[in-house]
């Protein structure tokens, strides 16, 4: 029965792509995949499930891959009102006799600052480190866009019917209000970063708020992370793909713009929770 369980699990992980798994000791991973981004994307999503058929639990504690810059363990979460976040977790158990699905809306890998572009139908090589189990060599399928029902998809789908103007600042704030405005709990968004192809807002709504990073693409402005505090780390930049003396470029606007707010806004800005990365 449980041979039965795993096989309906993987494929409705793989559907339409084909499956694949990688058994050691108890544990299953099946077909772990990474749904092909755009071609310049900076950030991708990671799914699989990961079936424990053994006796003792287990923990998720790393993920290595070669293609991106940093590779982290994420979980989304959507609040009492309906308002989403996705923050870093040091692991994931796996609890015996049981199947934990990376997948949308819950826990998932985050591949942040791509190295290239990915291309769908090919396999790339990573790693997942276990508590018990060790460090399991994998391969991660591209499967088409919009498979492993990431929820950043859609989100990126709304961005980009904002109508751009050619003025930076009015279509940032256009397609920031057009994903997270509502009459109910309205968005203010200032003040707003620009350095070429890439920005730096800072947003509230109502008592929450944080800071957007923003980069120009063929449809216009999209986003590509909300944070905190952590969105003025240089680190974070050159992740996202900037260069140092860009990243420093673009955190000394930011600075200069937020210096004449108050501290209570700059404390707002800097009180989001983790990373929520948006991902085509």
């Amino acid at each position: 029965m449980k041979r039965l369980l795993t096989l309906a699990a993987a494929l409705c992980l793989a559907a339409p792509a084909l499956a694949h798994e990688v058994t050691v000791g108890d544990l299953q991973i099946i077909h772990a995949s990474i749904p092909q981004p755009a071609e310049n994307a900076m950030a991708a999503g990671g799914f699989m499930a990961i079936v424990n058929n053994g006796t003792e639990a287990d923990r998720l504690i790393g993920v290595e891959s070669d293609i991106a810059e940093k590779v982290e363990t994420h979980e989304s979460k959507v609040d009492e009102n309906g308002v989403g976040t996705m923050q870093h977790v040091d692991f994931i158990d796996i609890p015996a006799g049981e199947t934990v699905n990376l997948e949308h809306g819950g826990y998932h890998i985050m591949f942040m600052g791509l190295k290239e572009p990915l291309v769908e139908g090919e396999m790339v090589k990573g790693a997942l480190i276990f508590e018990k189990a060790g460090r399991v060599e994998i391969e991660f399928m591209v499967d088409p866009p919009g498979e492993g029902g990431h929820d950043h998809s859609a989100m990126a789908d709304d961005m980009t019917m904002a109508e751009m103007t050619g003025d930076p600042v009015v279509d940032i704030a256009a397609v920031m209000k057009a994903q997270f405005d509502t009459p109910e709990n309205p968005l203010t968004v200032a003040p707003i970063s620009v350095q070429g192809d890439v920005a730096i807002a800072g947003w509230a709504q109502g008592d929450k708020g944080g800071r957007a990073f923003l980069r120009m693409g063929d449809m216009g402005w999209s986003i590509e992370v909300c944070a905190g505090a952590g969105l003025l780390q240089p680190e974070m930049l050159t992740g996202l793909g900037l260069t140092e003396a860009d990243a420093a470029t673009l955190l000394a606007a930011v600075t200069a713009a937020e210096a004449g707010l108050g501290a209570e806004t700059v404390a707002l800005f800097d009180s989001f929770d983790g990373e929520m990365f948006f991902t085509e």
